[in-house]
């Protein structure tokens, strides 16, 4: 046996405020046993040894071979990293708990609150590196730029590291000083209020802090103004919440617009009652809708007005809209496999040719649209022959200019709804296609000449303007781009001269 047994029996007796003669009392020996123990000169029986492990909780070996002081570090540091680690591990579990049991309005206030702290911590961090940035700029900016980058690098990554660490902590402490804690205390009067009668759903633990309990389930909602929020949070949220509630309404408002328009269609649907299949999916389809929008109308003025929903009838009310609804779909889809898609190109009968008569000037200009054919005659004035879509009509522009535009126009509503509804009925979609086709010009070859030049004429103009206007805005770009340069530069100059004024500042300073 060395010496480490007698320096661990002095730290023993020592670290636990023990006289030899309280030690030999405790241990059944004299008092001079213990000084010879603590001397080396002597030592103890192998019972003495295991009644000091048992009392004072060693380990044979540590008491007999170690340092037991290190020993005892090392076993405290292993308790600490244990209850740092079961600490945040209870932090957590207290944190979901708390959450699952608070009512949507008291979570919507917490979770503000933290937001609110961490966005004023955010702008105080902020400030705080922008006021640091310019004083390190100050203090540094006489030595090589190269070390002041690194420097300045160092220096604000371990700022954002303290200053992400900080606030964490200090949300972290706000939000258990705050809402933990107070539940906490808050669920032992709930315990001790259920204890005494289980009876009541109901029970009122003082005049400031109600809890209550909802049916069948063991939730409850904190209701204590004074202590779970500050005035300026409960401002801020009746705030936020008035805003949603407002654009809510908005879009209920539009819901109604949807709801009317839904309704309109419903009627106008049975001017296609022959197509059949279609015809029924189309109602079926238009009033699932209407129940859904009548559902989303209910839940969101509930939301605004503080009503209750009955959520068993809304939610069967939606599901069965949209069984409703994807059968109605699915009978448009089955009811359109029936419908004849007629285009221009493939049916001819939708397609009308007529012919329009203009005077001949010499300074005339046709506008460009499709192909034209021009055909020799002896009318000495123009006249112009078209094919259009039925159900369109020629329009041009204004005979006093020198250059006229032909276009097609389908621009009577009332006639191509009656069009569209006769061709459903039939079972048709007929493609509306204003695009003038098979344009011919019959006139004098003469007059076919001069109309041929004053649009090469013309377009040569047109093609010279854009080169002209490309050329304007290549140099403006270039403009734009020197602009550029030259601000950039000014930013140099102006810190090149603000590094100046630094230094003749500083060594104005060393000469005083």
């Amino acid at each position: 046996m060395n010496n480490k047994f007698s320096e661990n029996l002095k730290k023993i007796r020592k670290d636990n405020n023990l006289s030899q003669e309280q030690l030999a009392d405790e241990l059944g020996v004299s008092r001079q046993a213990i000084s010879k123990w603590e001397s080396a000169v002597a030592y103890p029986e192998m019972d003495k040894i295991i009644t000091l492990c048992e009392k004072f909780n060693l380990n044979i070996d540590d008491l007999l071979h170690k340092d037991i002081r290190e020993v005892k570090g090392e076993e405290e540091s292993k308790k600490n990293l244990n209850k740092y680690v079961d600490d945040f591990l209870k932090f957590i579990t207290n944190t979901i708990n708390m959450f699952s049991n608070m009512s949507f309005k008291s979570k919507c206030k917490c979770l503000l609150e933290q937001f609110v702290i961490g966005t004023i911590l955010f702008v105080v961090c902020l400030l705080i590196g922008i006021l640091g940035q310019d004083l390190l700029s100050g203090i540094f900016g006489v030595i090589p730029d190269k070390v002041y980058f690194i420097l300045h690098s160092i220096l604000y990554f371990l700022y954002g590291i303290f200053a992400v660490m900080s606030s964490v902590v200090i949300i972290v402490h706000i939000f258990k000083t705050r809402y933990l804690d107070y539940y906490e205390k808050i669920k032992k009067d709930v315990i001790e209020a259920k204890k005494v009668d289980e009876e009541y759903q109901e029970e009122k633990i003082d005049k400031k802090n109600k809890i209550f309990f909802k049916k069948n389930e063991d939730k409850i909602i904190i209701r204590d103004p004074k202590h779970s929020e500050y005035r300026f949070i409960n401002g801020l949220f009746k705030g936020i919440v008035g805003a949603i509630k407002f654009f809510t309404l908005c879009f209920s408002i539009g819901l109604f617009l949807t709801l009317i328009c839904l309704f309109v269609a419903f009627v106008i649907s049975f001017l296609i009652i022959k197509t059949g299949v279609f015809f029924i999916g189309l109602l079926i389809a238009i009033l699932a809708l209407a129940v859904i929008n009548v559902v989303l109308i209910l839940l969101l003025l509930n939301f605004v007005f503080n009503r209750k929903n009955d959520k068993k009838k809304m939610i069967w009310s939606f599901v069965i809209s949209l069984i409703m609804f994807g059968i109605g779909s699915g009978l448009v889809l089955v009811g359109t496999l029936n419908f004849e898609y007629v285009d221009n190109d493939k049916d001819k009968d939708i397609l009308k040719t007529e012919y329009i008569e203009l005077d001949m000037r010499n300074d005339l200009i046709l506008g460009s649209y499709p192909i034209v054919e021009y055909i020799e005659s002896n009318n000495h004035n123009l006249k112009i022959e078209y094919t259009l879509n039925k159900y369109c009509n020629i329009d041009y522009s204004d005979l006093s200019g020198s250059a006229i535009y032909l276009w097609g126009s389908c621009d009577n509503p009332i006639k191509l709804a009656k069009e569209v509804i006769n061709n459903f009925n039939d079972k048709k979609i007929v493609s509306i296609n204003n695009e003038l086709r098979s344009v011919k010009i019959y006139t004098t070859k003469e007059n076919i000449e001069i109309l041929k030049k004053n649009y090469k004429d013309y377009s040569d103009v047109e093609v010279q303007t854009q080169n002209v206007i490309n050329s304007y805005e290549s140099r403006i770009y270039e403009l734009e781009q020197k602009i550029d340069e030259y601000v950039q530069k000014e930013w140099e100059y102006q810190e090149e001269i603000s590094n100046l004024k630094d230094q003749i500042f500083m060594c104005q300073n060393d000469k005083k």
